[in-house]
């Protein structure tokens, strides 16, 4: 299973006061995702949970994807603050193109 997780505006807006002289926009980000892996759960509360449970992973990495330095990092990160930042989708079906075998044939 996978999760999907695409940046918002407050995360614009996080990126652009720390790097003012080099601004970014929203329509920027229209075309961008990053996809997080998770354990298969049989309902999508699960997901939901082990989600809330490891938002500040995901979110670590979202930010050190734009700046290293986690004193620039927003200090106190809420799962709140996260579903602001990011819209997040989930009970992702996930394939391996790399297998001759596929889940609907049998061997």
């Amino acid at each position: 299973m996978a999760v999907i997780v695409m940046p918002r505006e407050p995360l614009v807006d996080w990126i652009n006061s720390v790097a003012p002289d080099d601004p970014v926009w929203v329509d920027d980000f229209a075309d961008r995702a990053n996809v997080y892996f998770i354990p298969q759960y049989e309902t999508l509360d699960e997901a939901e949970e082990y989600v809330r449970a490891n938002f500040d992973e995901i979110f670590r990495t979202e930010l050190a994807e734009w700046f290293e330095d986690e004193a620039s990092w927003p200090g106190e990160r809420t799962f709140e603050m996260f579903s602001e930042w990011f819209d997040v989708l989930y009970d992702v079906m996930v394939f391996d193109s790399r297998s001759s075998r596929h889940p609907h044939h049998r061997n």
